[in-house]
This record gives structure tokens, sequence and C-alpha cells, in this order.
């Protein structure tokens, strides 16, 4: 019985040491060719792997910068409201409010749906893609709710940019 021992021990070794082997060489092979997301889906248009394109940033056509474009025919209260890069509506009723933020807290101003949904379109969206937090006051209709929902979806602001609260609003 003591001969079959040392097989054992050294079988089980040897499996490990090609487990630890094998475990190594494909974190080696992603490493070097880079983990990718595996969709092959591409942002280039150009066709050949591996290419790199060097054009210049004056060939880049003339376009506003993305402060500027941000800004543009916004007013001041509107701009503190997206500072934050996620805009705050708060429904009261059939009404839309937009959160405005100030040193000690947020103030809403009235807003019509139209304008919401134009600035909601601004908003960048914070880390988790949240573009649009709902906030609700007591007196909320569950109609002004869905109207505002159907209007962001129609601009293109999908469900999961949406964050709304579950508590309501004084």
């Amino acid at each position: 019985m003591n001969s079959k021992r040392p097989g054992v021990v050294k079988s089980t070794a040897r499996a490990a040491t090609g487990g630890v082997i094998v475990v190594a060489a494909l974190l080696a092979l992603m490493f070097f060719r880079g983990a990718g997301s595996g969709t092959g889906d591409s942002d280039s248009s150009d066709t050949t792997p591996g290419m790199v394109t060097t054009d210049s940033p004056s060939e880049a056509p003339e376009t506003l910068t993305d402060a500027e474009s941000a800004t543009a025919g916004l007013t001041p209260d509107e701009q503190k409201a997206l500072s934050d890069r996620v805009l705050s509506i708060l429904i009261d009723e059939h009404d839309f409010m937009i959160g405005i933020p100030t040193d000690a807290n947020i103030v809403y101003q009235p807003c019509d749906l139209d304008r919401v949904v134009e600035l909601a379109g601004h908003a960048e969206g914070d880390s988790n893609g949240i573009r649009v937090r709902i906030l609700q006051r007591e007196s909320a209709r569950p109609s002004a709710e869905e109207k505002l929902k159907t209007a962001l979806a129609g601009a293109g602001i999908d469900v999961d940019a949406l964050y709304q609260q579950s508590e309501f609003v004084p």
C-alpha cells in the first residue's frame, strides 16, 4: 500500500502544475490580445483590422465645443438645473417643475413639458447612465407621469436613463 501513495501525490502535483500553466497561458493570451467585448462591433468605418488613423485635429469639421453646445439657448437657471449632469423633474398634479440647486437646497421652477424634454436631452447623465431624476408630490397624477415618460421616450431617452424616487417630495 505504501508503494501506491507516492504515485498519487506525484500525479496530483502534476495536475496542479498543469492547471497553473493553462491558467497562466490564458491570462497571457488575454493580456496580449486584449480582452475586448467579443461582439466584433466597432466604431470605426475602416474594415482593415489593426490600422490606426492619424487624422490631425485641423481636418475635423468645425463644431461647437461641448460647453458651448450644452449652454446654447439655455437660461442661467436651466444651466444650473443641468449642472450636476442629471435633470431633476418634480411632478405636482399635472404640472412639471425642474429642480434648480442652490447653496442650501433645491428650488423647483415651473416648466412646460416640451421644455422639460428639451432640457432632458441636454443632460449628460451620471456614471450610471441616469439622465433624468423623477420626483413626485403626493398630489402627482399618474397620467402626468405617463405623459412625461412617453415624451422622454419619444425624444430618445430610454427608460434605463430614468430614476424615479419612491418617496414623495413635500
